[in-house]
């Protein structure tokens, strides 16, 4: 760190240091260290934007020390990279003019969105299907498509997808069509004088309805869960990002071979139009809307086409097939079949024609002499809660087997417990088959268990996010989201409807329709059981949650917190400190001390508490676990009341003092949500709710639920890419001697912090699938231009690549991906690393010397064929052939969100990083942030640069990235 070997005075930089943030959002200033006056804007727009220090700033830090918190090398340009906005900024058209309201609403619509994100995570923690091999790949001539077979995973994640949609429109349904459409505005009475009875609280701008006839009023209100539909639309595609570059194949419109690991593959980071996805959920949620205008219970409703229930049905099963058999995913670039867009306009066109026809029958209809009964918003919702909660429970055996045909068998498991809910539903049979029913559907939903329990008993997959039940997870926690934003929006209306005053109808007279405002009796405003059991699920959900949470996270803290002493957890191996300056005393303070019970010392007692509250922040896995579990529960608590609470088929009662919790419980969890979404836009900065998880949950694409949050990293990962790839050719350099004499000598090291690790990650794993050719940086060889050549090092900080992403993801980021050593999860423990830590030592112990992690598999000097089998991973890419790879992380024990990417021994790859915040005036603690100005962060960087002066690029000798076999964990 101390020179730059090979660098004379006045040499342009030849290393870019590329500095990615992380969820946080750190603003470019703060990226780079410096006061917001001291940046300038280099490239990009509103969205994603690269910028540098301006000259003067520049000139100022490359004359400092070397290892001062500000000093840049000589041989190093440095760039940050901003892309929050992206994660943070969109909503409806014009919503600018709709003020704070339209603000909240809009922030509400983003938390409501969250089911659909997690869906869409289920769908990246399945098991992924391969690129089919050379010898099987069409000729030439034709497109390269890969394997395009249907996958019965990717099937029951795409149609438990469009079950949400139909959820969500159902709940918005009941609360227009039954609700207010027949509950709250009743019939009009016979006689001139006609008076209609109408809710106190209903809103003065619905008055109007009341003077309509009740087909004419329903076909209006069904028009609410259309708009729903609508503006869910807007909101996930108004933060959708464009990028367009001539340095990056992936937007060149050529199709690529796959080889690989899904993130090497060409098609991964290509936006996904959705269009037939999309379509084919529009055209299923407005079948489902002229459904319930059309399947009533009584004859006398005036309908003329009693066939349309049944082609709404046809609809909605077309849309299921659709959804399942859609294949152009996974990464594998094709060119979709004109028959898939079409099938999905056919689905939208034929729902359409069902809701105008249904509307068309209800305004034709004359008026009944009797309210009509919705029947299907009684019935549908319940059997969606049925069959998503059984495709959720499958969901947890899906990594388990081993097999295409095992996991399509599963299928059985959501199709048995519908079938037979359903059956109880509608024909209300007698007690002995009624209670066979429930218990065929029960151990149905059960039956996945017996998987799990296994692999947790065998440990089959212990390197797995929750032993492989991962799919299964993210799914429960979606369906128990979407039933209790459900039960919320019906059962918060059904409250705000019962009360009001007695004011005396006025009879208008000539014909005229009065408006009498009544307090309406409990039962007039009467909603479908099925959400009154969804609210009971959400306070079991709350209660199960609570007892596993402080078992399975806040216990062990809880038990520290009473011992006689603190306890002792670890710092980093190999943390580097400052050799000056005035953090050296709390830096010895804490170096120095092997144990707090060598005497008073103030500076180590913070930092171990801070290691210690890190250290419960880790337990995440369990007590994502826990949530899941909790959603499990209740989903069999409430499927039990789900048929009970019909006239005349209950099996089993829920007790009074549980049905009683679900208003209040679910008024908590809307004065939670408002709250949210208010705190996203605090500070007058864009934000959207529950920052943390919206950013996870849009680093991936949006492949299983067309109204998902929109993915940053499919615009981050290729802008970044062009970026590297024009720093590399040269692009900047406008003499051709010059650029063909310099650009062999540049290289680039991507810094990222958290969540800007991992897409740096994925910038080096597409670079290496997708080559960029001579043709396209102009030079005239035509050989692939140097991508997976040892010209990228990696420094990474603060990053959850191995323990969480490695694990809840194992295709996309496990260890056949990224070549890192397998790691099991947090333990129940006060240290939930302990083991780890003592496992490594005693590694060391018995080697004697040398790193206590080794790369998962072996390193070979050959580079693999295209489709041959074998693959790059990301090591083996910064390895080139080298004894160490040009990759450092650095990692502290006080991160909350920062864990090692080899292990907890010694390695060649992870350093320590200071506990306490150099910079800072006053004594602090360091945590997830502050990393480029710990001093190791400067020997780190200085570390990858010599190591990749080290390697050999493949454009030069020859030399290729060391390969693995590739093949399943477990």
């Amino acid at each position: 760190m101390d020179s730059a070997p090979g660098t004379r005075p006045g040499t342009p930089p030849r290393i870019l240091e590329l500095r990615i943030h992380g969820i946080a959002n750190t603003l470019p200033y703060g990226a780079l260290g410096l006061p917001r006056d001291e940046v300038t804007q280099s490239d990009g727009d509103g969205l994603g934007s690269f910028w540098v220090p301006t000259p003067d700033a520049e000139a100022r830090d490359r004359a400092l020390p070397p290892g001062d918190v500000h000093a840049i090398r000589p041989d190093v340009r440095r760039e940050a990279y901003s892309w929050g906005a992206m994660a943070r900024l969109g909503g409806l058209p014009f919503g600018g003019l709709l003020g704070v309201v339209g603000t909240v609403a809009v922030r509400l619509l983003w938390a409501a969105m969250v089911p659909f994100g997690l869906v869409n995570a289920a769908y990246w923690a399945r098991r992924i299907p391969a690129p089919a091999p050379a010898a099987h790949r069409p000729a030439a001539r034709d497109t390269p498509t890969g394997s395009l077979r249907p996958d019965p995973t990717a099937a029951l994640t795409r149609v438990f997808s469009l079950g949400l949609t139909l959820l969500f429109v159902s709940a918005v349904a009941t609360v227009a069509m039954s609700v207010i459409g027949t509950r709250c505005i009743g019939l009009a009475t016979p006689g001139p004088d006609a008076v209609v009875p109408v809710c106190a609280r209903i809103p003065d701008a619905l008055y109007g309805l009341a003077r309509l006839d009740v087909g004419d009023r329903l076909a209006l209100l069904s028009l609410a869960p259309v708009l729903l539909v609508a503006v869910l639309v807007a909101v996930a595609h108004g933060g959708q990002v464009r990028f367009e570059s001539k340095f990056s194949v992936m937007r060149a419109g050529r199709t690529v071979p796959p080889s690989g690991p899904p993130l090497h593959r060409a098609g991964f980071w290509s936006q996904r139009s959705g269009s037939g996805l999309l379509w084919a959920h529009l055209g299923a949620a407005l079948a489902l809307t002229g459904q319930y205008l059309t399947w009533t219970r009584y004859a006398d409703a005036g309908l003329p086409a009693p066939a349309l229930p049944l082609a709404a049905l046809v609809v909605i099963l077309g849309a299921c097939g659709f959804v399942a058999l859609r294949t152009d995913d996974d990464g594998v670039q094709a060119v979709t079949p004109r028959w898939k867009g079409r099938a999905g306009l056919a689905v939208f066109a034929a729902g359409l024609l069902v809701w105008l026809l249904a509307c068309a029958a209800c305004v034709a209809g004359p008026q009944p002499g009797r309210m009509p009964a919705l029947i299907g918003l009684d019935l549908v919702p319940a059997l969606l809660g049925v069959g998503m909660g059984g495709i959720a429970a499958t969901g947890l055996a899906w990594r388990t087997a081993r097999s295409t045909r095992a996991v399509a068998a599963w299928t059985v498991v959501p199709v048995v417990a519908t079938a037979c809910v359903g059956v109880v539903l509608v024909t209300q049979p007698g007690p002995v088959l009624r209670h066979l029913l429930v218990a065929v559907a029960l151990v149905a939903v059960l039956s996945p268990v017996a998987v799990v329990l296994a692999a947790m008993l065998l440990r089959r997959r212990a390197a797995e996010g929750w032993n492989g039940a991962g799919p299964g997870v993210f799914l429960l926690v979606s369906v128990a989201a979407a039933t209790v934003y459900s039960s919320l929006l019906v059962l918060g209306v059904q409250w705000a409807l019962r009360s009001g005053e007695h004011p005396a109808p006025e009879p208008l007279g000539g014909g005229l329709v009065g408006v009498a405002r009544t307090v309406p009796d409990p039962d007039l405003v009467r909603v479908p059981p099925v959400y009154t059991e969804f609210g009971t699920a959400s306070v079991v959900i709350a209660l199960v949650f609570v007892v596993l949470l402080v078992v399975a996270a806040a216990g062990p803290y809880v038990i520290d917190t009473l011992r006689s002493r603190a306890l002792w957890i670890p710092g980093a191996p190999n943390t580097l400190g400052p050799p000056y300056g005035p953090a050296v005393p709390a830096w010895r303070a804490v170096a120095d001390a092997p144990d707090p019970d060598g005497g008073a010392n103030p500076v180590l007692e913070r930092v171990l508490r801070g290691r210690q509250v890190a250290a419960m922040s880790h337990r995440v896995e369990l007590a994502v676990g826990a949530l899941a579990a909790a959603c499990y529960v209740a989903a069999l608590v409430a499927h039990i009341p789900l048929i009970a609470q019909h006239d005349g088929t209950g099996a089993v009662r829920v007790p009074q003092w549980l049905s009683s919790l679900a208003v209040p419980a679910l008024g908590v969890l809307a004065v939670t949500l408002v709250a949210s979404a208010l705190a996203g836009a605090s500070g007058g900065v864009p934000g959207r709710p529950w920052g943390l998880l919206w950013d996870l949950l849009c680093f991936l694409p949006r492949s299983a639920h067309p109204f998902g949050p929109p993915s940053y990293a499919e615009r981050v990962v290729p802008e970044v890419r062009s970026r590297v790839d024009a720093w590399l050719t040269g692009a900047d350099i406008a003499d051709d001697a010059e650029r063909a004499r310099v650009a062999p000598e540049r290289r680039v090291v991507l810094s990222g912090h958290s969540m800007g690790g991992v897409l740096a990650a994925a910038v080096i794993l597409i670079r290496a699938g997708n080559p960029v050719t001579d043709a396209a940086s102009d030079t005239p060889s035509g050989r692939p231009s140097d991508s997976a050549d040892g010209r990228l090092g990696l420094l990474t900080y603060g990053v959850q690549l191995r323990p969480f992403f490695g694990r809840f993801f194992p295709d996309l980021l496990g260890p056949t991906t990224t070549g890192l050593p397998r790691s099991t999860g947090p333990a129940w423990s006060a240290d939930p690393w302990g083991g780890q830590v003592e496992a490594a030592a005693h590694a060391e112990r018995a080697a004697g010397s040398g790193p206590g992690a080794v790369p998962a598999a072996p390193l070979t000097p050959e580079g693999p064929e295209p489709g041959s089998g074998e693959q790059v991973t990301l090591l083996s890419l910064l390895t080139c052939g080298a004894k160490k790879p040009a990759w450092v992380n650095l990692w502290r024990r006080t991160d909350f969100l920062g864990f090692p990417v080899m292990g907890y021994g010694e390695n060649d790859v992870d350093r320590g990083a200071e506990e306490m915040d150099r910079s800072a005036y006053l004594f602090a603690v360091a945590a997830h942030s502050g990393y480029p100005a710990s001093w190791a962060y400067h020997e780190a960087l200085g570390e990858v640069i010599d190591r990749l002066r080290r390697l050999t690029p493949a454009g030069q000798s020859g030399a290729q990235p060391a390969v693995t076999q590739r093949g399943e964990p477990g």
